[in-house]
């Protein structure tokens, strides 16, 4: 099997290629990108089981997959989040107190990250993702604190569905996030959720939608292995 950077078709080679991760860097663009192994036609995929963190809520409007946002990590980013924002108000306190508005307008950059921050740690805790699928539409909403990715679409414009992985190269090592995408009847490939914590998440989404709307799984190059 050869590999060729997702961004200008070159050929990988071998030593560019972390076989474990499924990942590869391009030396002619610098691309980091992961990989993998395409599904064999006539061959079907396992079942993805349901993630502890998601729900399925049936009625006679349709199917509705829930995911909690909350996870372990959300702890860590709370205790930076009071350390941060803790901070920044002795930090706005003691230039008011003071009458050194210099200081202040200096620290409101800071400031507005820190709230930006409280904002993702609370979203983190209370969040939900509602993605909702009737025989016409699917909807993707994420309450109750409002957030980006809102998607509407109708259901015939749907042609397939595939989950991706995308790799990041941090000072620690890869990290890995993972997205639903769909193709729709005109060829566009739409990202309908991004930033799931696994594999199994995204798979599970891909696996029910497919599933209720009863859309042939068909590979899909550069797709998730089951």
């Amino acid at each position: 099997m050869k590999i060729h950077c997702s961004a200008c078709g070159k050929e990988i080679p071998i030593s560019d290629v972390d076989l474990a991760g499924r990942v590869a860097k391009c030396g002619s663009c610098n691309n980091v990108f992961s990989f993998a192994i395409p599904s064999v036609p006539g061959v079907e995929r396992e079942p993805t089981s349901k993630p502890k963190d998601f729900s399925l809520e049936r009625s006679i409007e349709g199917l509705t997959i829930v995911r909690k946002w909350y996870s372990p990590a959300i702890i860590f980013l709370t205790f930076f989040c009071l350390f941060w924002n803790g901070f920044m108000a002795v930090w706005f306190y003691t230039a008011i107190k003071q009458k050194i508005y210099a200081m202040a307008l200096f620290g409101s950059l800071h400031g507005a990250v820190g709230l930006g921050l409280l904002y993702t740690v609370l979203a983190g805790y209370f969040n939900k993702t509602y993605i909702r699928i009737s025989r016409n539409s699917l909807t993707i909403v994420h309450r109750p604190l409002p957030w980006l990715g809102q998607k509407n679409l109708t259901q015939h414009n749907l042609q397939q569905l595939y989950s991706k992985e995308v790799a990041y190269n941090g000072k620690h090592g890869y990290s890995y996030s993972y997205s639903v995408q769909a193709v729709i009847k005109n060829g566009e490939t739409i990202e309908l959720i991004s930033g799931l914590p696994s594999k199994d998440a995204a798979l599970f989404i891909e696996q029910e939608i497919e599933k209720y709307l009863k859309i042939e799984d068909e590979p899909v190059r550069g797709e998730l292995p089951r």
